[in-house]
């Protein structure tokens, strides 16, 4: 089986997030909730459809998953999923089979608040999970990495940030089996916020960091490695987007920043063939109206925009939030919308199909994949009281991105 995973950078304006063992750590097995239950069906190639919810005060959101060896699913999120005060919960783990059956649950986190952001196979055959912390590490919160077993079991975590506010947003595998984590990093006692990315080993041990420092606030949200080895970051500076390449080392090699009339930023970038780059993500007209709507753009090698456009609903915000290449040369967007969107779109920008399989309240697509089998894998989470309360979700769709009638 193929796995094209993409982590999802969760938008702002909606989702905002908010060596050894340290002792107090806590790890604890329970039976999750699958509310909704399998809807079998055969069309398009897929042996099943299905839709899981998780509901209650243990569950708030999927952010990321990764395939198992065994064909498996792990997916990570958070039980309480806040960006209010007063924050509580824990780092959420999951698997699940491809049927949709739930083989085992843990949960992971100290005194604290913890979320778990993205997951990755380790070389040795465990996973990593990155997310952030306020229980361990050295200041207000900070990025965590956390290496498991394949049963859920830690090995080790690690913490990274200095007495200020780190917030994580993703981390991707290099080829080398080196990870790059990033988000931002907030200067003590609140402030300027910078785009903060550290490139480390296998074992955690910190290569290089990368710090930015722009006139605006600014945030690492997504990241891809090209194949010459170099990287590239996808940032929120102010009301902008930019893209930053820096080379194998962490040092700057470019920075191009979009100044387009409104607000636009890109939460996801992916290949898109000959060094370029698509972007997608949020947009935001300056005028009254103050709608939100998915942004799209193609990039060079270095950057400059060859194109850009908008699109969505015009009775309701619906934005990027999830980006994955499909075989076929085409992509598959997640947004936040009312309902699970998604869009499968040409590398030009035209609109394959749209469609919605679930739901009228706010949903976001935190993480898709595309299996072998055709269909897709999508989390998310389902909004039920902004900013308080929320529920998580995963479905298997068919190649049209359907459920079974």
């Amino acid at each position: 089986m193929t796995f094209r995973p993409k982590h999802a950078a969760w938008a702002l304006s909606l989702v905002l997030l908010s060596g050894c063992a340290l002792p107090g750590a806590r790890t604890t097995t329970t039976p999750a909730v699958a509310s909704t239950p399998a809807l079998p069906t055969t069309t398009r190639g897929v042996a099943t459809t299905w839709v899981r919810t998780f509901t209650g005060p243990h569950y708030g959101a999927f952010f990321d998953f990764t395939l198992t060896p065994e064909g498996n699913v792990l997916v990570v999120g958070a039980t309480n999923h806040l960006h209010q005060p007063p924050y509580s919960g824990d780092a959420l783990l999951v698997e699940l089979n491809l049927t949709g059956d739930t083989l085992w649950e843990r949960t992971w986190g100290g005194d604290g608040y913890e979320q778990a952001f993205a997951a990755a196979p380790a070389p040795d055959g465990g996973y990593y999970i990155f997310g952030e912390t306020d229980s361990y590490g050295a200041g207000d919160r900070d990025f965590f990495l956390l290496a498991i077993d394949g049963d859920g079991a830690e090995r080790w975590h690690r913490t990274y940030g200095g007495e200020g506010r780190e917030w994580p947003y993703g981390m991707l595998t290099l080829s080398n089996h080196d990870l790059l984590i990033h988000g931002f990093s907030e200067h003590p006692g609140g402030g300027d916020r910078d785009p903060y990315a550290l490139r480390v080993r296998p074992d955690g041990e910190v290569v290089w960091e990368f710090i930015g420092h722009g006139a605006d606030e600014e945030i690492a949200i997504d990241a891809l490695e090209t194949p010459e080895g170099a990287l590239v970051l996808a940032v929120v500076a102010g009301e902008d987007g930019e893209l930053v390449g820096l080379d194998a080392d962490g040092n700057l090699l470019w920075v191009r920043r979009y100044e387009l009339p409104g607000w636009q930023y890109a939460s996801q970038v992916a290949p898109a063939g000959d060094g370029e780059f698509l972007l997608a993500g949020f947009s935001m007209s300056a005028g009254p109206t103050q709608q939100a709507d998915t942004w799209l753009a193609r990039a060079n090698a270095t950057g400059e925009l060859e194109w850009e456009m908008t699109f969505g609903d015009p009775a309701f915000d619906d934005y990027a939030t999830s980006l994955i290449r499909l075989r076929d040369g085409t992509y598959l967007i997640g947004a936040i919308a009312d309902g699970i969107l998604l869009t499968c779109v040409d590398g030009d920008g035209e609109i394959r199909w749209r469609r919605s399989p679930v739901g009228e309240s706010v949903h976001g697509v935190m993480a898709l994949a595309e299996l072998d089998q055709g269909g897709y894998l999508v989390a998310g989470l389902i909004q039920l009281v902004p900013g308080r309360s929320y529920d998580a979700i995963l479905m298997r769709t068919d190649s049209s991105g359907a459920l079974a009638e």
